[in-house]
């Protein structure tokens, strides 16, 4: 009898739908811990501890506590410039994509517990750069090459009047989180809560607008 060539339900790329969760729970455990306890601080048995499953799993998975580490964070972050990806599926407006940017990245970079990590990799950094690097590369960079190429698509569509689509970016994010980021940094109390961020969000979004818009539109 011939076998049968209809694909498993349960494969997909070669990797179980159990496979699959495992790494999720994983992840998950992993971006607790480090948000916790820090990268200094964070341990790997501790994420297996909360996951279950194996040391040897985990290796398998990721390589390395540093390899562990990018992984969450970078699944962390996506979350925020993600709805460049969602605005360009479902042609939403360029100021509601901007300002739903704004508002995730004001949520996720003032949690405590990233302030708490970024306080931690700053110290770290200068007896291993690599993982000062490395948090940047996969978080801030990211998400600002994210946004430069949505920008860049909107000037060629001719929405936006920009020179430089990276540099703007970048402007974006500073004015986005401005004095905020470093008061939260250095120790200081910044009451924030969801109508706070909210208008924050949609003054940059008008102030950037106002100085980027093409003169057609």
């Amino acid at each position: 009898m011939p076998r049968s060539t209809t694909p498993d339900p349960n494969i997909t790329d070669g990797v179980t739908s159990r496979g699959v969760a495992r790494r999720e729970r994983l992840l998950d455990a992993a971006r607790d811990v480090f948000l916790e306890q820090g990268y200094a601080g964070a341990s790997v048995n501790e994420v297996v501890a909360r996951a279950g499953g194996s040391l040897a799993t985990l290796y398998k998975q990721f390589g390395n506590k540093e390899g562990l580490f990018t992984a969450a964070m970078e699944r962390h972050i996506s979350t925020a410039w993600a709805v460049l990806e969602e605005g360009r599926r479902d042609h939403q407006a360029l100021e509601q994509v901007l300002y739903e940017l704004g508002r995730r990245m004001l949520t996720l970079v003032f949690e405590p517990g990233v302030i708490r990590l970024v306080r931690g990799l700053a110290f770290e950094a200068e007896r291993a750069p690599e993982l000062g690097e490395l948090f940047l590369t996969r978080g801030p960079d990211q998400t600002r090459q994210a946004l430069a190429a949505y920008l860049s698509e909107q000037v060629d569509s001719g929405r936006l009047d920009l020179y430089d689509p990276r540099e703007a970016a970048g402007m974006f994010m500073g004015m986005l989180l401005g004095e905020w980021h470093i008061d939260a940094l250095l120790g200081r109390h910044v009451r924030l809560d969801e109508t706070r961020c909210n208008a924050r969000a949609r003054r940059c979004v008008e102030l950037f607008l106002s100085g980027a818009a093409s003169a057609s539109t």
